[in-house]
């Protein structure tokens, strides 16, 4: 087991566990009606927001049992009190997997899925102010992670600036559900705020896939299918800020693909060097940006990415990059390897070198987020 506590650089606090007043407490009276809150019905409290449900809901038990992470360990919520959500029971677990700190980000990957732009902000700037107060309680320990509105690059640019004023460690981009996509010209003045902030943009997992939509017949694969495959549907993501130029003229900007796994990387960062060399060092027709570097360069770089569980990944290490990876637990999902992390890596890194097991566990991320070596 590692002599020293990791830095998980993706977990996660989720709708469910949320205070049920966050957004009455943070907004303008106007949009209190609006916005997500809890509505009780016999037998639960069930999130709504702007008269439509959100698709998840509370208990109502005095004492309730829930389970978490991969091996659905059993964890107790006495009297609302939801462990990820209440810091002191958030730390209890952190202490208990051996994990010195967390990168939170917000459970609602897709975003809130509001149309009406002022909602959006609305409801977006509550969601960080809170989530600052949230990791105000363990600074350093409990790392937070801004969202940004994604209907407008003026908005999301105004709330980069809150993000930074709150004193939050980075901001999530949903690239899937943005008005534009991610290389339109239109959010370059988003690129520049964040490279002179300092903030990590982060692209999570969630949406881009055919597997989440429509109907899941019984028996027919369609959720394993979209469970398999999610993480690499963060490669278009990769390939996008990088081909675009995105990295290329903003040498700064750091980019975070949050749980996306790591062993299909090498792959993809090999394929960008070979297409660019052929389509537009050979002259056959590419539309990249001119490129002072190869494509794998500016991954090196300036790339990120996050993993709980990736044994092929680990066994490619040295080609996805010691300084790119970086371990997360992700608390407290299905997937998540709480509270046996520690059993985790050294099963996985049996064979790597303990110096570099330090970087992808616990170095990376205490540099990128906490400016520490």
């Amino acid at each position: 087991m590692p002599d020293w506590k990791m830095f998980s650089s993706d977990d996660h606090v989720d709708l469910a566990y949320l205070p049920g007043d966050l957004w009455q407490q943070r907004v303008p009276a106007a949009y209190r009606d609006r916005v997500p809150q809890l509505i009780e019905t016999a037998t639960d409290w069930r999130w709504e927001m702007d008269g439509r449900p959100m698709g998840t809901s509370q208990k109502k038990d005095a004492v309730i049992t829930t389970t978490f992470g991969h091996w659905s360990t059993p964890v107790e919520h006495e009297g609302g009190r939801w462990r990820p959500t209440t810091p002191e029971l958030r730390l209890a677990d952190m202490d208990r997997d051996g994990v010195e700190a967390q990168v939170l980000y917000g459970g609602l990957t897709r975003g809130f899925g509001v149309e009406d732009p002022e909602l959006n902000t609305v409801v977006t700037r509550a969601y960080n102010e809170w989530t600052a107060e949230f990791c105000g309680a363990a600074p350093g320990r409990l790392v937070g992670l801004g969202w940004l509105p994604i209907h407008g690059v003026d908005a999301a640019i105004e709330e980069l600036h809150n993000c930074a004023r709150l004193g939050l460690k980075g901001v999530q981009f949903q690239a899937f559900n943005a008005r534009r996509r991610i290389w339109d010209s239109v959010w370059e003045p988003l690129w520049d705020a964040a490279e002179d902030a300092g903030l990590p943009v982060s692209f999570h997992v969630g949406g881009g896939q055919w597997s989440t939509q429509g109907e899941k017949p019984p028996g027919r694969g369609v959720q394993t299918t979209s469970t398999t495959v999610a993480p690499i549907q963060l490669d278009e993501v990769l390939v996008s800020v990088v081909m675009s130029g995105i990295l290329h003229r903003h040498p700064k900007l750091n980019v975070v693909l949050g749980e996306s796994s790591i062993g299909w990387i090498p792959f993809v960062v090999d394929r960008m060097d070979w297409e660019y060399e052929v389509r537009m060092n050979k002259g056959r027709g590419g539309d990249a940006a001119v490129l002072d570097m190869l494509p794998s360069d500016y991954y090196r770089r300036q790339v990120y990415a996050t993993f709980q569980s990736d044994p092929i990944g680990v066994k490619l290490l040295e080609e996805v990059g010691v300084d790119n990876a970086l371990w997360a637990s992700d608390y407290p999902h299905g997937d998540s390897v709480w509270p046996r992390s520690h059993e985790t890596v050294d099963e996985e890194f049996a064979q790597v070198d303990e110096a570099l097991v330090r970087k992808v566990t616990r170095d990376n991320g205490m540099k990128l987020y906490l400016g520490k070596d």
